[in-house]
Parts: structure tokens; sequence; C-alpha cells
């Protein structure tokens, strides 16, 4: 019984201490609103909240780390934008290609609301358009747009999601459309 109980307590210490670990990593970030489904229990919104965290950090970041740990295998993107690949690899890709023109690409989550196997997120990414856009010179111009995610969880991964970016705002920003 004292072996069960040490242990126990090791691992709530150890749980402790990678959910403060977390918290003071700067690639997650923190969401300055958060709404939880209260039918679900407590470990379930963590899990579904990890998921979504883990997501935005790899957009934060670019580090294919998080995306792994946010997303499946088999994931499926219902608002493909023309050229960019299917499923995790598109994924990859988006970011790979966006990074070249807004290196310095970061993200923040304004809401991330969780509810049932769905999380729905806004956010808004800033940078500085320092590479080109296709045909286009970078503008060295500060760059600001949101975007909204419905995202579908199951098993602890995001395996679908909606989304939709304010890809009009960039442009302006990046000096492309008038």
């Amino acid at each position: 019984m004292k072996k069960h109980l040490f242990l126990l307590g090791l691992l709530i210490i150890v749980m402790a201490g990678t959910v403060s670990a977390q918290k003071n990593n700067k690639d997650i970030p923190v969401p300055k609103s958060t709404t939880l489904d209260a039918s679900l229990s407590k470990s379930q919104n963590d899990q579904m909240m990890h998921a979504g965290l883990m997501f935005y950090a790899f957009w934060n970041t670019g580090n294919e780390k998080y995306l792994h740990e946010a997303v499946s295998m088999d994931f499926y993107d219902n608002t493909l934008p023309e050229g960019r690949p299917q499923g995790f690899k598109g994924i990859l890709f988006a970011s790979a290609n966006f990074r070249k023109a807004v290196p310095d690409l970061r993200c923040s989550v304004e809401d991330i609301i969780i509810s049932k196997d769905k999380i729905t997120c806004r956010q808004i990414y800033t940078g500085h358009n320092t590479g080109p856009i296709g045909d286009h010179a970078a503008s060295g111009k500060p760059i600001r747009f949101i975007a909204i995610d419905i995202l579908h969880v199951k098993n602890g991964k995001v395996y679908e999601d909606w989304h939709l970016e304010d890809n009009l705002a960039f442009l302006k920003e990046a000096g492309i459309v008038k």
C-alpha cells in the first residue's frame, strides 16, 4: 500500500512539473479567453486543451514536434486551399511556405472553446514580410491577420479541421493588394 501511495505521489509530482513546464514554455500560446465544456471531465477538457495548444504551438513556431503531438496522421483539411497537399503533410507544407514569406510568424490564441469533440479557436498572426510571396518581393512590412478554426478531436489528436484566415488583410499588409 505504501509503495502505491509513493508511486501515486511521484506521478502527481511529475504531472505537476509537466504542467508547470508547459505554462513556462514560450512556444505554447497562452489563451486570452478559455471556455470549457462543463459536461466533460477535467481530464477530458485537459486532453482537448493540450491537443489545441500543441496545434497552435506548431503554428507559433513551425516546430514539427508540436504537430506530431497534436495532429493525427490521417488528418483531413475540409477547407484546403488550392496548391496545398491534403493531410498531415499539407500542414507542414503550409507552415514551411508561409514562414518563407514571414520567418518571424507568431500565433496568439485569443479565444479557445472546448465542446465535446471540437475546439473552436480565434487566433491572431503577426510577423514581418521579409521573404518573397510568389513573384512578389518582400515588403518588409509588419503583418497582422486573424484566423478561426474548428478542430475535430478524437483520441487526443486533431483529425479534421475547418479554417478561415483573413488572407485579404495579409495581402494588403504585405503590399500585394491595395
